[in-house]
């Protein structure tokens, strides 16, 4: 799944990748084009996250740009 977020003309990504059982990806690509990428063995703990990065953009002043993307 994909989330898109805007900031003063900027965009950031965040993904949540399934890879295979046991093996999930959080990445987020910032503002300025880095990428981040963390590993998890399990969905609650990407789940959880995910949560947590939106909840940090947000308070930073990011804005969703739509819901989600498959």
């Amino acid at each position: 799944m994909i989330w898109l977020f805007e900031r003063e003309g900027k965009r950031a990504r965040l993904e949540v990748l399934y890879l295979a059982p046991d093996q999930y990806e959080v990445r987020f690509l910032d503002a300025d084009g880095v990428e981040h990428i963390e590993h998890f063995t399990n969905a609650a703990d990407a789940g959880n996250r995910q949560v947590d990065l939106q909840h940090t953009l947000v308070r930073q002043g990011w804005t969703k740009t739509n819901e989600w993307k498959l």
